[in-house]
C-alpha cells in the first residue's frame, strides 16, 4: 500500500496495528474506502525503542477514531499501545473512552484486551469473507458519522494538580512499560465492567517486587501518562523513608494527609487520621472529580485497619500502592513489576553508550543477564559504560574487591535523597548472625538460580543447628513469611512450597555477608542435602523451554571400589557406638523406662553426627559416604519422630500436678502406648543405618563376637 498522500491533513479511521498483522491490514484499509472514509495506515514498521515519529502524531490528531487490529501481539508493541492510549484518553475526556475506539479482535478470547472498558466493548472478529469485511466497514462507517470531531480538538486537557506538591516528573531514562500501565489501568476501572472481569473489585491495584524494580517510577509514569483520566488530581504520599518503622510510616502519613487538606483550605476538627480522611472525603465528594491516590513505599507489617487507611478516602478516588511485602494480597489486585526483558535492559543499559562491535554487544547483554534484567542496577552499570567498554565493566561486576553496586549515589532515580547502595539496600536487613530468617535466605542464594522446596530448607537446618528438629517446621515457615514481607523471595508457581531469589540478591548475601563461616556450614550441609553422595550440578536450561525452571542433577561421585579414608572410618565408627547404644537401636521395655530420657538421647545424636560431619569435612579429595548416611539417619528417621513426639509430650508434662511424679505422670498419658509403638517401629530403621555404618568402618557392634576357641 502506498505512503498516505501528506496533503490530506484530516482522516475517518487510523489503523493500528502490530506489524505482525500486516497481511491483513490492506484488505481491511481498500474495504473502508470503499465506503468513503479517509483511512490512515503507516506503511513503515515503528519497532520498539524507536520515537513514534510527527507523521503519526500528526494523523492521530487529525483522525476522527482509533481501529485498533487487536491481536495477540498488539499488546506487546509500544508504539501500538502508544496510539491506543491517545485515542482511549481523548474519549475519556469526552465522557466515553470507547467513543474513539473501535476493537477488531482477530482472536477467539479477549483476555488479552486491555483495558478492562475496552474488554467489555463488543468486538468485531476478523472477517473471513469478502462480505463479512463489507459489513464490519459499513459498521465503521455509521459509527464514524457519529463523531463529528477529530481527535486533536479534544487532546489539550487541563492541567491535573498534585498534591502534596511540588508534582512528580518521571525520569527520561524509564523504559516505558505501557502494557504494564494498561494492567494499572484496568485494575484501577474493573468495577465498571463487573459482568466481563469478575476478578477484583475495582478502583485498587498495588504495584509488588524487590527493591530497585522501578515501582515507584512505573506509578509516577501511569500518573503521568493517564492523569487526564483523574482530573480531580494526583494525591501522593511517600513512606519510603520508614521501611521498618510502620507506625512512624503511618504518622508521617496522616502529616501528608494534613499538608492535602491545608493544601485544600479545609479546616479539620480533629487531628486523628481517620478523622482527617473524614474531611478529605467530604472536599473530594463536593468536587466531584475523578482523583488517583497513590501511597508509594508500603511497609510491611501494617494491621489490616491500618491499611484500610490508606484507601483513598471517597468512591471517586482510585488507589494505588507500591510494596516490596507479598503478604497484602487481600488488599487490592496485585500487579507484579518484574525485571526487565533482555531487549528493554539492552536498551536501558546502552542508553550512555553504544556498544562498539559485536564483543561489546555481547558483553552487554551478558550484563543485563547477570543482574536477572533489575533496572537499577543496569541504570548504575550504564553510568560506568559511559567511561569503559562493557567488557571491563563485566569483569568489575564479577570481581573481587569493591562492589561496583555498592558505590554512594547523591540522588536516587525520582529525585529524591537516595537511600542504602544497592548492594545493601537489596537485603532485608544486614546479615549477621544465625537467625532463621538469615539462614533461609544464605540457603536461596546458595541454590539461586534453582528453587529450594520447605522440605529441604527444613532438612538442612535441621542438620546444622543451634535448631530442634521439632521447631525447625515452624521456623522456616516464619522465616518465609518474614522474607515475602520483604520482597525477597520469588514463588515457583509449578512448584509448590518452592521459592528462589533474584540473582542480584543472590550477589548481595554472598558478597555482604558478615557471617562468612556460617554461610559456609550452610553449604556444605546443602550439598549432602540436595545430592547425598554426589556432587551438584547445574543443568544446562533447554533453550527453546526458556520457562521451565532450573533443576539440579545427581553426579555420583564415588567410583566402584573407592574405599574411605582412615578418618572416616574412624567418624563411622563413632556414630555406630553412639548409635547401638541409645535407645532405639535397643529396645524399651514395657512399661519401664523413661520416655522423656528416650526422647533426649535420641535428640543428643544430632549434635553428635554434626560434630563428626565437621571432623570429616576437611576431606575434599576422598568422596564421602558418611555425609550421606548420616543425613539419612537425621532428617529420615529422627527428625519425623521427634517433631511429632517432643511436642506432644512436653504438652502433657505441662499438665502434671504438683503431687504426682514425672514418671507417674508419664505412665499415665493415654498417648504413652502410641509412642512407645513408634519407637519401637523407629528400631528398624536405626537398625539398617548402624548395619550402614559398620560396613563403613568395618567393625560391626550389632553382631556379638565368637567366643575364643
Amino acid at each position: 500500500m502506498s505512503e498516505p498522500d501528506a496533503s490530506a491533513r484530516e482522516w475517518d479511521v487510523f489503523i493500528s496495528y502490530s506489524r505482525s498483522d500486516a497481511g491483513k491490514v490492506s484488505a481491511l484499509a481498500s474495504a473502508l474506502q470503499a465506503h468513503n472514509l479517509r483511512v490512515f495506515v503507516d506503511d513503515t514498521a515503528v519497532d520498539d525503542f524507536t520515537s513514534i515519529t510527527a507523521t503519526i502524531t500528526e494523523a492521530l490528531a487529525h483522525s476522527r477514531i482509533l481501529l485498533a487490529l487487536y491481536s495477540a501481539d498488539y499488546p506487546q508493541r509500544r508504539a501500538c499501545q502508544w496510539e491506543l492510549t491517545y485515542a482511549y484518553l481523548t474519549g475519556q475526556r469526552e465522557g466515553d473512552p470507547r467513543r474513539r475506539t473501535l476493537v477488531l479482535n482477530p482472536e477467539p478470547a479477549s483476555d488479552h484486551v486491555h483495558p478492562v472498558e475496552l474488554r467489555d466493548a463488543r468486538h468485531w472478529p476478523w472477517p473471513t469473507t469478502p462480505e463479512g469485511l463489507d459489513r464490519l466497514a459499513a459498521r465503521v462507517a455509521d459509527h464514524v458519522d457519529t463523531v463529528t470531531t477529530f481527535m486533536g480538538d479534544a487532546a489539550d486537557a487541563s492541567i491535573v494538580p498534585w498534591l502534596p506538591a511540588p508534582a512528580r516528573t518521571g525520569s527520561f531514562r524509564f523504559t516505558g512499560r505501557l502494557p504494564e500501565q494498561w494492567r494499572i489501568h484496568t485494575a484501577l476501572h474493573r468495577h465498571r465492567a463487573p459482568l466481563v472481569d469478575q476478578a477484583g473489585g475495582g478502583r485498587g491495584a498495588q504495584l509488588r517486587g524487590m527493591p530497585g524494580l522501578g515501582k515507584s517510577l512505573l506509578a509516577q509514569e501511569y500518573a503521568l501518562h493517564f492523569s487526564s483520566a483523574f482530573p480531580g488530581g494526583v494525591f501522593w504520599f511517600d513512606l519510603h523513608p520508614y521501611q521498618e518503622q510502620p507506625s512512624k510510616a503511618m504518622e508521617s502519613y496522616a502529616e501528608q494527609v494534613s499538608t492535602v487538606l491545608a493544601a485544600l483550605r479545609v479546616t479539620a476538627s480533629t487531628p486523628s487520621l481517620p478523622g482527617l480522611l473524614s474531611h478529605l472525603a467530604v472536599a473530594l465528594g463536593e468536587r466531584n472529580l475523578p482523583c488517583l491516590w497513590v501511597v508509594d513505599g508500603v511497609p510491611d507489617g501494617l494491621a489490616a485497619d491500618q491499611l484500610n487507611l490508606l484507601r483513598g478516602p471517597h468512591l471517586l478516588t482510585a488507589t494505588l500502592i507500591t510494596t516490596r511485602s507479598l503478604r497484602y494480597t487481600v488488599f487490592a489486585e496485585c500487579v507484579d513489576v518484574a525485571p526487565l526483558s533482555d531487549a528493554d535492559g539492552y536498551r536501558l543499559l546502552t542508553s550512555r553508550r553504544v556498544p562498539d562491535d559485536e564483543l561489546e554487544h555481547a558483553a552487554a547483554l551478558a550484563l543485563v543477564r547477570d543482574v536477572g534484567g533489575h533496572p537499577e542496577a543496569l541504570d548504575l552499570l550504564a553510568d560506568l559504560t559511559a567511561t569503559s567498554t562493557f567488557l571491563v565493566v563485566r569483569n568489575r561486576l564479577h570481581a573481587h574487591g569493591p562492589d561496583v553496586l555498592a558505590g554512594p549515589r547523591s540522588v536516587s532515580a525520582n529525585g529524591a535523597p537516595a537511600r542504602r547502595p544497592l548492594a545493601t539496600a537489596l537485603l532485608p536487613r544486614p546479615l549477621s548472625g544465625a537467625g532463621p530468617a538469615d539462614d533461609v535466605l544464605r540457603l536461596l542464594a546458595l541454590a539461586c538460580p534453582a528453587q529450594l522446596s520447605q522440605t529441604a530448607l527444613e532438612d538442612v537446618l535441621s542438620s546444622v543447628g543451634p535448631y530442634d528438629p521439632w521447631d525447625v517446621g515452624a521456623l522456616v515457615s516464619e522465616a518465609v513469611e518474614a522474607l515475602r514481607g520483604s520482597g525477597a523471595l520469588c514463588h515457583e508457581p509449578l512448584h509448590d512450597r518452592s521459592w528462589t531469589i533474584h540473582p542480584l540478591l543472590a550477589r548481595a548475601v554472598q558478597r555482604h555477608d558478615a557471617n562468612v563461616a556460617r554461610q559456609e556450614d550452610l553449604r556444605r550441609v546443602l550439598l549432602h542435602t540436595l545430592v547425598p553422595g554426589a556432587s551438584l550440578r547445574t543443568a544446562v536450561p533447554d533453550q527453546s523451554a526458556t520457562t521451565s525452571p532450573l533443576k539440579v542433577e545427581l553426579v555420583p561421585t564415588a567410583s566402584v571400589g573407592t574405599r574411605p579414608s582412615p578418618l572416616e572410618r574412624a567418624a563411622a565408627f563413632d556414630l555406630q557406638v553412639e548409635l547401638v547404644t541409645r535407645v532405639g537401636v535397643q529396645p524399651l521395655p514395657r512399661d519401664h523406662g523413661s520416655l522423656r530420657e528416650a526422647l533426649a538421647s535420641l535428640h543428643s545424636l544430632f549434635a553428635t553426627t554434626r560434630e563428626l560431619l565437621h571432623r570429616v569435612a576437611t576431606e575434599t579429595a576422598t568422596p564421602l559416604t558418611l555425609p550421606a548416611v548420616a543425613a539419612r539417619l537425621t532428617n529420615t528417621h529422627l527428625r519425623p519422630f521427634l517433631t511429632t513426639w517432643h511436642p506432644a509430650l512436653q504438652e502433657h508434662e505441662a499438665t502434671r500436678p504438683p503431687d504426682v511424679s514425672p514418671v507417674e505422670h508419664e505412665r499415665n498419658w493415654n498417648r504413652a502406648p502410641e509412642m512407645r509403638a513408634d519407637l519401637a517401629e523407629l528400631r528398624g530403621p536405626l537398625t539398617s543405618v548402624a548395619e550402614e555404618l559398620a560396613a563403613l568402618c568395618g567393625v560391626d557392634l550389632l553382631t556379638p563376637s565368637s567366643p575364643p576357641g
